[in-house]
C-alpha cells in the first residue's frame, strides 16, 4: 500500500485515531469550545500542535502551529478554551527525554523551489532536536505551485500530510511508485499517510497547499535524506531542508 486518504469529518469533544501503521500512529481532537483529553502515560513519544486554536498541553500554553514534544512515559493533558483542531503523532521512543516546545517564530524559516514550485518550509523538529523518531513541519506554496517537488521518497520512513488553511481553495496529492499511481482531492482537515513512494502535490490559486507534515522514522535512520524520481533528477531543488541520496 503506497498509503491512504483520511477525510476530514465534523467530530467534536472526542479524541480519534485517524490511523495506525506499525507503531504510528495520528490523533485528532477537534473543538468548537472548551474542551479537554488526556493521554496516558506510555513507551511513545508524542508531538502534538494545532494548525488552528490555542491550547494548554502538559500545563505550557501552544500557539497555532507552536509543536511540544512529550517524552515516552509521560502522561498527556491538553486543555483548549475555544474553536482548534489539535493532532498528536505518536511513535515507540528508545531513550529518556526531557519535554520542549518549538514556537514557529522560532522555526528554521527556508524559501525552497523556484517558479511553480516555489513554496515556504518551517523545520519544526529536526536532526539536531532531542528526539527519537519524529521530523516535522509546515510546508506552505505559493498558489497554483506544486510542493514535495521535484518528487521525492523516503520508503521505511511512513509521513502524516495535514492539510490546512487552504479554503475554499482545495489541493491535489499524488502517489507513485513503480507499481501504480493515485490521486487524492484534498481540503482542509484532510490527511493523507504516505507509507512509501513519490508524493508531489499542488495547490489552487490563490491559497496554495498548506500542510503540517510528520515523518516517523527509524532510530537509527531518523534523518531527511530522501530519493529523487529519476525522471526529475535534473531539476534544481534550490534551497531545501533535503538531503538528496542515490537510488538504492
Amino acid at each position: 500500500m503506497r498509503g491512504a486518504l483520511i477525510r476530514s469529518e465534523a467530530v467534536y469533544g472526542r479524541l480519534e485515531r485517524l490511523f495506525k501503521t506499525g507503531d504510528f500512529s495520528l490523533y485528532r481532537f477537534r473543538a468548537k469550545e472548551r474542551g479537554s483529553f488526556e493521554m496516558s502515560a506510555c513507551e511513545c513519544e508524542r508531538l502534538i500542535f494545532s494548525t488552528d486554536g490555542e491550547a494548554n498541553v502538559n500545563g505550557e500554553r501552544l500557539g497555532v502551529r507552536d509543536m511540544l514534544y512529550s517524552p515516552s512515559g509521560a502522561p498527556l493533558r491538553v486543555e483548549v478554551e475555544g474553536e482548534a483542531s489539535i493532532y498528536v503523532a505518536e511513535a515507540k521512543g528508545v531513550n529518556q527525554r526531557s519535554q520542549f516546545i518549538k514556537r514557529l517564530g522560532d522555526s528554521e524559516k527556508i524559501e525552497s523551489g523556484q517558479d511553480c514550485y516555489a513554496r515556504h518550509i518551517y523545520l519544526m523538529i529536526g536532526v539536531d532536536d532531542p528526539v527519537d523518531r519524529f521530523l516535522a513541519g509546515y510546508t506552505e506554496g505559493v498558489g497554483g505551485s506544486w510542493t514535495s517537488y521535484p518528487p521525492h521518497r523516503h520508503d521505511g520512513k511512513p509521513e502524516a500530510y495535514i492539510f490546512y488553511g487552504m479554503s475554499p481553495g482545495f489541493g491535489v496529492q499524488l502517489l507513485m511508485d513503480e507499481w501504480g499511481e493515485d490521486a487524492y482531492l484534498v481540503r482542509d482537515g484532510d490527511v493523507v499517510l504516505i507509507e512509501k513512494g513519490y508524493h508531489p502535490n499542488v495547490g489552487t490559486s490563490p491559497s496554495g497547499i498548506k500542510y503540517a507534515w510528520v515523518i516517523a522514522a527509524p532510530p537509527d535512520k531518523r534523518d531527511l535524506s530522501v530519493e529523487i524520481h529519476p525522471a526529475f533528477s535534473s531539476i534544481p531543488l534550490k534551497t531545501t531542508h533535503l538531503k538528496v541520496k542515490e537510488k538504492e
